[in-house]
């Protein structure tokens, strides 16, 4: 009978503090803030990326809205960063209205889909800016920004091998004595 309350007692107080650390695996999205340059704080904008975390090499899409009317001269430019004092590592920009393709312009409330190419070769951290906005007429409509880091094929060398380049992946499993 101990023995029953002890081991119950035991799986209690594991099951307990199992559901209280916070699981490591759970799909957390990117958190964009707001700009700031200069002093001047900048309108946020609205974004998400798919897939998320973004994979470099591969097609990635980003979704920007904002609460404002985006004309023809306005340009969504989305640039990646090692510095944020330095120029942009790679800068994508297309028209947001009024081009084959987009809507008509103006755009009120401004939402948008762009597909890029994530750059390959990203350095570990990194920054993403997102900006709308005129350069010529030097307005900024909205910004976001984000900080991106975590593992990558440089920080783990071997996350980019094949399994089966391991001389044990080539092996049957019926040579092993374990496997009769």
């Amino acid at each position: 009978m101990n023995q029953s309350l002890i081991l119950v007692f035991i799986l209690l107080a594991t099951l307990s503090v199992v559901n209280t650390l916070p699981h490591q695996l759970s799909k957390r999205e990117t958190q964009w803030g707001q700009c700031i340059y200069s002093g001047v704080t900048y309108p946020p904008l609205n974004i998400t990326i798919s897939p998320d975390p973004l994979v470099q090499g591969q097609d990635g899409t980003f979704s920007v809205f904002g609460d404002f009317e985006a004309g023809a001269t306005d340009i969504l430019y989305i640039s990646f960063y090692k510095d944020l004092t330095k120029n942009p590592l790679h800068v994508f920009k297309t028209f947001v209205c009024g081009v084959k393709g987009l809507p008509n312009c103006p755009v009120k409330p401004f939402k948008m889909n762009c597909d890029i190419k994530v750059p390959k070769g990203l350095p570990n951290p990194y920054f993403i800016v997102v900006i709308i906005g005129d350069q010529k007429a030097q307005k900024t409509l909205g910004c976001g920004i984000t900080f991106v880091s975590g593992g990558s094929e440089e920080s783990y060398p071997i996350a980019s091998y094949s399994i089966a380049s391991y001389p044990i992946a080539s092996y049957p499993i019926a040579s092993y004595p374990i496997a009769e």
